[in-house]
């Protein structure tokens, strides 16, 4: 018979080695930071907690079993990431981020979620919440679940959203062009095809390869027409005064960082600054340091004064403001106006906005206010507030009026098709020839494309003049400023749009842009394995 004593010995070593197996389960509470980088985790309750990110709002995690193993579940974005808790749970790792404790603390209850609420189970109600109605997705957010508070701003910002119509006629033209090659049976003469008739029917139907040449036909118009409407300008997505303050009121029980920056960009979006300063409030707690956040004194100093005014001339001197894409606004003579990253950029007064053209084919916004400030309104400077510093001119000329042609939407086959564009280009089509040198640029023939480029620009077209600067930005064999100002000079009146381009580049940052990218084109063939010898005989 064996005795207890060895029996007893193994059990006690069993229960040793499975306490730290145990504990390791156990999380403890406090601020856990990582270990590399200032992302923090911080366990306030045994299945709840707060997760950041540098330059993010934090947003909520709840811990829940799933599939048998622990699970942190992000309420923003519903990711659910696989726990491995160590040290005694001193040590905890999130998608290969180890964050070890920093200050621990005294837990809380674990909170029992109601049944069927959203928190009840987490991963499947942030799975689902694009197909959830309005009002659970309101019901989520208030449970406390940020991203079905920002599934119900974006649904509602999809439903504000315009209707764009493809214009009739530029369909007509897309799908003339895609038939334009087939041969169709006789039956189908004389409207045939276009009514319908049965006989045309039944000679479609006989023939299948005239089929397959329709489907095609069919298919490139319809590409051609979405991508004309992809391409029709935006226009603000203005959400109803009812659904915003509804939005206000869920941002205020509910004070995610993420959340409240989105209503008061909504707001913003729909010329209401005074309620997106309330919102991007609620939204600056601390702990909040995201760059949004910075420009709210500004705002708040403000006031009930922040409603922007129109524009009748532009600004003359001096403007700055805090943080931002640029914090400078030099304002000139001939509406040439200096950020500090550029040599210069133009401005212009259009229909009571002060706009200033960037080079990424947009213009920045803005607005005086009544206090002599200016207000940015554009998604660049969106919140931003600049002050007249009494520096800089104090009388400016006024601004030149270049003659400047939009881009004619004169070839949309040329988007869908790879031979429209250069058939287009042929007949003197602006559009196509636009299009055919973007793809020879994709292909990095950029010689070739700045030729292309210089057919638009000397129209009169101010995408084609940018589209050469960049051709020289990135080819070294392209001379965009010689070109600029041969076409400057041959108009005589001085405001050919080639002209304005050609004062409001920073040439000597685009020169040296291309010699470096020569340099990385030589070093290329340079570093190209030596050709093997030919065998044909010479």
């Amino acid at each position: 018979m064996h005795s207890p004593a060895p029996r007893r010995r193994w059990l006690a070593w069993a229960l040793l080695l499975a306490a730290p197996m145990a504990a390791a389960q156990s999380l403890q509470c406090g601020l856990f930071k990582a270990d590399e980088g200032s992302s923090t985790l911080r366990i306030s309750s045994p299945n709840r907690g707060e997760q950041k990110h540098f330059g993010s709002a934090p947003s909520p995690v709840v811990l829940q079993q799933i599939d048998g193993k622990l699970q942190l579940v992000n309420l923003e974005y519903g990711l659910p990431s696989a726990l491995q808790v160590r040290d005694r749970g001193r040590t905890v790792e999130v998608d290969g981020t180890v964050y070890l404790l920093q200050a621990p603390a005294q837990c809380a209850a674990a909170a029992t979620p109601a049944a069927g609420s959203c928190l009840a189970d987490a991963t499947a109600c942030l799975d689902n919440r694009r197909e959830a109605t309005p009002t659970a997705l309101e019901a989520g957010c208030r449970e406390g679940v940020p991203g079905m508070c920002l599934q119900l701003a974006d649904r509602w910002h999809e439903e504000a959203k315009p209707t764009v119509e493809a214009d009739p006629a530029l369909a007509k033209a897309a799908l003339d062009a895609a038939l334009s090659g087939i041969k169709l049976p006789a039956a189908c003469d004389d409207g045939g095809f276009e009514q319908g008739t049965p006989a045309c029917a039944a000679a479609l139907e006989a023939d299948p390869a005239v089929q397959e040449q329709l489907v095609k036909a069919a298919m490139t118009a319809a590409m051609t027409e979405a991508m004309v409407t992809m391409t029709a300008p935006t226009v603000p997505v203005i959400i109803p005064t009812e659904r915003r303050q509804q939005l206000l009121r869920l941002c205020r029980e509910i004070p995610h960082g993420g959340f409240c920056t989105r209503v008061a960009e909504l707001s913003w979006e729909a010329g209401d600054p005074l309620q997106a300063v309330q919102a991007l409030a609620a939204a600056c707690t601390p702990g909040n340091d995201t760059a949004t956040c910075e420009r709210l004194p500004a705002l708040q100093a403000v006031g009930t004064s922040l409603q922007p005014q129109p524009a009748t001339v532009l600004p003359c001197g001096n403007y700055r403001a805090d943080g931002g894409l640029m914090d400078t606004l030099d304002f000139g003579d001939a509406g040439l106006v200096g950020v500090g990253w550029s040599s210069h950029l133009r401005a212009r007064v259009e229909e009571g906005d002060i706009r200033i053209r960037h080079d990424r084919g947009g213009d920045f916004v803005l607005r005086p206010l009544p206090g002599g400030q200016l207000l940015g309104l554009d998604t660049w400077t969106r919140f931003q507030v600049f002050v007249p510093t009494g520096e800089g001119s104090s009388r400016c000329s006024a601004p030149k009026q270049f003659k400047v042609l939009p881009l004619p939407q004169d070839c949309p086959l040329a988007l869908a098709n790879e031979d429209g564009a250069e058939a287009c280009c042929a007949q003197g089509k602006l559009q196509g020839c636009n299009i055919l040198g973007n793809r020879l640029a994709l292909s990095g023939n950029w010689l070739q494309a700045a030729e292309h480029y210089t057919t638009v620009c000397r129209a009169g077209v101010r995408e084609g003049c940018e589209n050469l600067v960049t051709a020289q930005g990135n080819g070294a064999d392209v001379d965009a400023r010689a070109t600029l100002e041969q076409l400057c000079k041959a108009d005589r009146s001085g405001l050919h749009v080639a002209c304005d381009v050609l004062g409001t580049q920073n040439w000597e940052l685009i020169t040296l842009g291309g010699a470096l990218q020569k340099a990385v084109d030589e070093a290329a063939v340079d570093d190209a394995p030596a050709p093997r010898n030919s065998n044909r005989k010479r």
